[in-house]
C-alpha cells in the first residue's frame, strides 16, 4: 500500500519541480496551477484511500488553507479530475463528503465554492493535465448524415469518376 502513495508523492513532486520552470518560461500567459495545493492535500490521502478511519489533523489544516487561497482547485476533486490522475484507489465521494464534514463542519462552504467557481475556467490541475473546463465537453453526436457532411467533395467526385470510367469499359 505504501508504493501507490509513494508513486503519487513522486508524481506530484516531479510536477512541482517542472512547474516552476514552465511557469517562469510563460508566467504571464499561464494561470497558476493547483499542483502545490494538491501536494498539501496529500495529508488527506490515507483517509481518502481507506488506509485510515480518521481524517488526519494536517488534512483539515490544509483543506482550510486551500479554501482560503485556491478554493476553485477543490473543484478538480469534485469533478473527478484528481481521481483520474491519482488512480482507482482515490475515493472522490469520501474526499468530498467525509473530509468536508470533518474539516469544514458542513457542506455549505463547499456549495459556496461550487457556486463561485461555476462557469469559470478552473486553474489547471497540473501543467500536463489541465482539466481546466468547469463542465466536461459533450461527446460528439454523429450520424450517417454528419459523417457525409465532413466528406470531401473531391473524394465523391473521384468515386463518381471511377464509376463512370468502369461503365464506359462495359
Amino acid at each position: 500500500m505504501a508504493v501507490p502513495r509513494l508513486a503519487v508523492f513522486f508524481l506530484l513532486a516531479l510536477l512541482a519541480v517542472m512547474s516552476p520552470a514552465a511557469a517562469s518560461a510563460s508566467a504571464a500567459a499561464a494561470p497558476e496551477t493547483c499542483v502545490r495545493t494538491m501536494q498539501r492535500m496529500l495529508s488527506c490521502l490515507d483517509f481518502i484511500e481507506h488506509r485510515t478511519d480518521a481524517v488526519p489533523r494536517p488534512c483539515c489544516a490544509q483543506l482550510n488553507a486551500t479554501v482560503a487561497k485556491q478554493p476553485c482547485c477543490l473543484m478538480h476533486v469534485l469533478h473527478g479530475d484528481v481521481a483520474r490522475l491519482v488512480g482507482p484507489g482515490f475515493d472522490t465521494a469520501r474526499a468530498m463528503v467525509n473530509v468536508t464534514a470533518a474539516c469544514l463542519g458542513d457542506a455549505s462552504v463547499l456549495m459556496s465554492i461550487a457556486r463561485s467557481c461555476a462557469g469559470k475556467p478552473l486553474p489547471p490541475l497540473t501543467p500536463e493535465y489541465p482539466f481546466t473546463t468547469g463542465v466536461p465537453p459533450a461527446p460528439p453526436q454523429t450520424s450517417g448524415a454528419t459523417r457525409l457532411e465532413g466528406t470531401s467533395n473531391t473524394a465523391l467526385l473521384f468515386a463518381l469518376g471511377a464509376v463512370a470510367i468502369a461503365m464506359l469499359r462495359i
